[in-house]
């Protein structure tokens, strides 16, 4: 989930594990597949008590052709990748440009980080996302460029009822941000039961924050994890 502030071009990127428990008791990724959209939306809302007004989804797929279609990416890598045998990933730290299915394995990256592999995959896919936005930015698109590349998204994700219109506003309001001026955080969690993982109690304020205007003072690391200045 991202939040921009347009008045100072400030934002942040709140991650959030995919076995985080949710409100209603299941991991939160399970209320995509039972009620799409507006199902993980809902969950989403009263965990953190904000109003998302914009979603969109995709999938691996349409995610690589994306990311292929733009031309790949360069992202900064602040460590070691090696988790080739499950995602793929085979990267060795520094600034290297990826296309769609090196990106989505950087992404996908858990079994580096043992026990925290969850958490830092969720980081790791932000990475990809600030990466992918300081790469479209290297172009400094015009406005026709941008319905371009507008084009190339309609047609890699599904949205809730978000309008053409609004998602080139969208896309120009990102493209004005410089991606080294948006927090990559993952939320606190603690464990929980099974496999779960619960929202932590400190996760109240960072959520609090993140509601006043779209951006918070500042987030921790993941904790046991290699969380390092988002590359730009």
């Amino acid at each position: 989930m991202i939040g921009i502030d347009p008045a100072t071009k400030q934002g942040t990127m709140l991650n959030l594990p995919r076995d985080t428990s949710a409100p209603d008791g299941d991991k939160i990724n399970a209320y995509h597949s039972q009620g799409g959209l507006p199902g993980i939306v809902d969950q989403l809302n009263r965990m953190m008590g904000i109003q998302i007004n914009y979603a969109i989804t995709t999938d691996f797929p349409r995610f690589i052709d994306m990311v292929n279609t733009i031309g790949g990416m360069a992202i900064n890598l602040p460590y070691d990748l090696t988790d080739g045998p499950y995602s793929g990933a085979d990267f060795r730290p520094g600034l290297q440009g990826v296309n769609g299915d090196q990106a989505l394995s950087i992404a996908r990256d858990r079994h580096d980080f043992e026990r925290q592999g969850d958490r830092q995959r969720t980081y790791n896919a932000g990475l990809v996302i600030l990466a992918a936005l300081a790469t479209l930015r290297e172009h400094h698109p015009s406005a026709s460029n941008t319905m371009k590349l507008l084009t190339t998204l309609i047609r890699g994700v599904t949205t809730d009822d978000v309008s053409t219109a609004e998602l080139f506003r969208l896309g120009r309001l990102a493209l004005s941000i410089d991606p080294a001026n948006i927090k990559n955080c993952t939320i606190p969690t603690g464990g929980g039961g099974g496999s779960n993982l619960a929202v932590a109690p400190e996760a109240a304020g960072l959520f609090a924050d993140f509601a006043d205007d779209g951006t918070v003072v500042s987030c921790e690391p993941v904790p046991g994890g290699l969380n390092l200045p988002s590359p730009g």
